[in-house]
């Protein structure tokens, strides 16, 4: 393992890398084209052959263009066809169908390949103008007929006619024609021969082409050998390279050197990917079939491009493992005297800042308004000017910067706004921990900011002055409801036991009946008084579990079926169907159905119907009583709840007026809700819970 720290290691690791993609950038040309040439394959011949029968086509083909180029130019080469083509190992002939020959190579003889084309060769007419004047019109006209008689009226590309009076009085008849010949078509036979045996000549192209598909056909393993070969090397050499980059001997991490810690990544990466490109230019080139010096050359180019390319790779591994690639930037190096010249421009403006925003903190926000509008006014009658004076594009220009500081200008005023917005509704929603963002906020925004805490800072404190005001009126009222319940235990218990004795007179028997009832109501309202207070500061302890409501109201309402029967009242109990079940506390649950059936049994007019209700909906539980109200129920529904506030007016009844407001403390302790109506004197009370699967 230790290997990979060896210099001598990474250096021969460098030179094989080096050597090896040299070699594959080399070879790479070569064997395509023998592959290409299928000398990979059965019979090498066959290649050879081919090669030959496509350097005849080709030429062939090159012949027939120059023929035709030299017939239709516009300005015909006076060379003849043989030297156009100059290649001595080439000859050919030019035949019509009949075999006539047109046009043939001097030198002709044997030849290894051929190649006949046949073609129709098209030529268009040549334009003429002709112009001429003539003493009559019929003379003029005459010779227009006998024109397009001759040329066709479609080969005459204009045509004009005027005509001049001379000095002496005659008229001249003017014609100025432009006409085209009539195309002419000529059926020829393309003969292209490669001489046999070769002219070695190295100026011929044919010569060079067939010698070096021979050479390459020689050397084919050679190649083969040197491209695979390289490959394997160049694979295996840069994966230890990969491995070993950055590891020296006695240090357990990365070492880099100056070219990872000075070199910009941008330039590491152009210079790498400037290697890449070159080497593969390299290696779609043909170099092996130059010239020597050539060869040489791009030799040598190949190893730079090889050399430099890994040095690259190797310095970006290198800064990878090292977890440092984004150190050496030259944006960041470049970016420096720009940070400090923004630097100085940011000071300067903070300072105009201050100096503007204490003018504008001196100036009341009408003012201020009225400012901003009369400068966009005169800075849109620049630009009118500026459209006016210096064009179209430079005031649209000027336009365009206008509106989008403009837009800058009402997005800021409209989060500044959204900002205060959203204050003021949280507040509105009662959320009093709430503080508007001032850092987010500048100028008159911010004071108004400012304002919006101090006021939400105001209704806290007023809150918690109220909350303390209640907390001091229930524990008042449950230390003298504990107080007064220890003496009133005292005579309760002393009734019971004179109940027990014999009373000397009837009179003395009534009094002390009087005394029991009225001993027992003040107990009940010392009971109600502590019960209100625990559930008004929610120190009652709730049990949550299943609570079937069917079950419950079933009960409550035979608990006080003989009671209200007492009263000439019928109870209509409807259950809801499928028992739903709500998450509750049964004992309290059960005090809640027991103060509205005592309520109902109160004050409900005797000789009516009673309504107890079950309804289930998609989540939620609803229960509802609801009787005929014996009084005017001359109040509203938010007063019945207040505590101490009775139906009857009068207080002939007995009660406390603590009932509603208990049941609906209880209520809100299980999470349901509590809610009166009164439609005349139709009394109606609904509770309301989450439904539980």
């Amino acid at each position: 393992m230790r290997i990979r720290t060896k210099p001598w290691a990474k250096v021969v690791a460098c030179i094989l890398f080096v050597l090896s993609i040299t070699s594959v950038l080399v070879t790479n040309q070569p064997v395509q084209r023998l592959v290409w040439d299928g000398a990979y394959q059965s019979g090498q011949e066959s290649s050879l052959e081919n090669k030959e029968e496509n350097l005849a086509m080709d030429l062939t083909h090159q012949l027939s263009d120059l023929y035709v180029n030299e017939r239709m130019g516009p300005n015909p080469s006076s060379y003849p066809l043989e030297e156009l083509m100059g290649d001595p190992n080439f000859f050919f002939t030019i035949k019509d169908p009949q075999g006539k020959t047109v046009e043939a190579s001097k030198e002709l003889g044997d030849y290894c390949e051929r190649y006949e084309y046949r073609t129709t060769v098209t030529y268009y007419g040549e334009e003429h103008t002709f112009e001429k004047s003539y003493p009559t019109l019929e003379e003029r006209q005459d010779v227009i007929h006998d024109m397009r008689n001759t040329y066709g009226s479609e080969n005459i590309e204009s045509l004009d006619t005027w005509e001049e009076i001379g000095d002496d009085g005659d008229m001249t008849f003017y014609l100025y024609v432009t006409y085209t010949e009539d195309e002419i078509s000529e059926d020829l036979v393309f003969t292209g021969f490669i001489r046999s045996p070769l002219v070695q000549d190295q100026g011929s192209y044919i010569y060079q082409q067939l010698h070096q598909t021979a050479n390459l056909h020689f050397y084919k393993d050679v190649y083969l050998i040197a491209l695979v070969a390289g490959a394997i090397g160049a694979i295996l050499s840069l994966l230890f390279l990969t491995w070993s980059a950055g590891r020296v001997e006695d240090y357990d991490g990365i070492a880099l050197n100056k070219l990872d810690t000075h070199l910009p990544l941008e330039l590491l990466l152009a210079l790498g990917f400037g290697a890449s490109m070159l080497g593969l230019a390299i290696m779609y080139e043909n170099i092996l079939m130059g010239e020597t010096l050539i060869f040489a050359l791009f030799l040598l180019l190949t190893l730079a491009a090889a050399a430099v390319g890994l040095t690259m790779y190797l310095s970006l591994v290198r800064r990878i493992k090292a977890k440092c690639l984004w150190d050496c930037l030259l944006v960041r190096k470049l970016a420096r005297p720009l940070r400090w010249c923004w630097g100085k421009v940011k000071g300067v403006g903070r300072k105009a800042g201050r100096v503007l925003s204490n003018l504008a903190d001196k100036l009341p926000l009408f003012w201020k308004a009225g400012l901003g509008f009369v400068g966009l006014c005169i800075v849109e009658v620049f630009t009118i000017i500026a459209m006016w004076e210096g064009g179209f594009e430079v005031g649209l220009l000027l336009w365009l910067m206008v509106k989008i500081l403009e837009s800058l200008l009402v997005v800021f005023v409209v989060l500044e706004m959204r900002e205060l917005q959203h204050g003021a509704w949280q507040l509105g929603q009662g959320n009093l921990d709430y503080q508007v963002p001032l850092e987010k906020l500048h100028g008159d925004f911010k004071t108004h900011g400012e304002q919006l805490n101090s006021m939400r800072s105001a209704i806290q404190a007023a809150v918690e002055d109220q909350m303390k005001s209640e907390r001091m009126k229930t524990e008042l009222i449950t230390n003298v409801s504990h107080d007064i319940k220890t003496p009133l235990t005292s005579i309760v218990n002393y009734v019971d036991l004179l109940k027990k004795q014999e009373m000397p007179t009837p009179e003395a028997k009534e009094y002390l009946e009087v005394l029991d009832r009225q001993s027992a109501k003040l107990k009940k309202l010392t009971e109600d008084l502590v019960e209100a207070a625990k559930a008004t500061t929610g120190t009652t302890t709730v049990n949550f579990q299943r609570t079937d409501v069917n079950v419950l109201l079933t009960q409550s309402a035979g608990e006080y079926q003989e009671k209200l029967q007492s009263k000439a009242l019928q109870l209509m109990l409807t259950p809801a169907p499928g028992n739903p079940a709500i998450s509750a506390d049964g004992r309290l649950l059960w005090r809640v159905f027991e103060n509205l059936l005592s309520n109902i049994y109160k004050y409900a007019l005797p000789g009516t119907r009673v309504y107890l209700t079950c309804t289930e909906e998609e989540d939620k539980v609803a229960i509802t009583f609801r009787n005929i109200s014996e009084t005017p129920l001359n109040i509203s529904a938010e007063e019945l709840m207040e505590r101490f506030v009775r139906g009857d007016a009068s207080r002939h009844t007995e009660g406390s007026g603590l009932g509603l407001s208990i049941a609906k403390s209880l209520t809100q302790l299980q999470y349901g809700t509590f809610d009166i109506a009164i439609d005349g004197d139709l009394f109606k009370a609904t509770l309301t819970f989450p439904k539980i699967p």
